[in-house]
């Protein structure tokens, strides 16, 4: 349970971040894409807090030094697909609830 939140808190946290840039070309096509669009202090506030709590939550769970590093791949693998995938609009909100929701099955069967 603490990986499957920590991926989608990290990988949300990067997409709220993404969709409150600027020099970026940006899809207006989803409802919160456009409140992202429109309230970009509030996203990026709240970008900012998803993308610290894996920082804290896996140093917690695995220790200081595979913690820290897991968290930094998980933002690194989270800001290269945003990057490449966002644009294309490939995925909708349908496909990302059922990525957690077999992730969280998973994880709850197999821990």
């Amino acid at each position: 349970m603490v990986y499957t939140l920590s991926v989608f808190s990290c990988f949300l946290g990067f997409f709220m971040m993404y969709n409150t840039s600027r020099k970026a070309k940006l899809s207006v096509k989803g409802s919160f894409e456009k409140w992202l669009q429109r309230n970009r202090g509030a996203a990026k506030t709240t970008g900012i807090l998803l993308i610290v709590i894996p920082f804290v939550v896996l140093p917690l769970k695995d220790g200081a030094g595979v913690g820290t590093l897991t968290a930094f791949l998980l933002l690194m693998t989270a800001a290269c697909l945003i990057v490449t995938v966002t644009p294309f609009h490939y995925l909708r909100f349908r496909h990302i609830i059922a990525l957690v929701g077999t992730s969280f099955l998973l994880e709850v069967l197999f821990s």
